[in-house]
């Protein structure tokens, strides 16, 4: 069973700028994967699993209603321009 909470996608991974890819999942502990990511957090696409906590949070968008065309700098203009 792996107890891991934090899975990188295969092969090496840079994390931070000047350095050399060299982690993967079996050199990785999740203490070091949640500083690294702490710091650099753009680092989440490298991950196929994250704890909940570090999961990118996105917001539902809705449909956004039009505003009513009649506005008081067009109710001057004339029907037949």
């Amino acid at each position: 069973m792996n107890s891991k909470k934090y899975i990188l996608k295969p092969g090496k991974h840079q994390f931070a700028p000047g350095e050399h890819a060299r982690h993967d999942n079996e050199s990785l502990t999740d203490a070091e994967a949640k500083w690294y990511l702490d710091r650099y957090p753009h680092i989440k696409a490298l991950f196929s699993t994250l704890p909940e906590s570090n999961r990118i949070k996105r917001k539902r968008i809705g449909v956004i209603a039009p505003k009513s065309v009649k506005s008081p700098i067009n109710e001057n203009l004339s029907a037949t321009n």
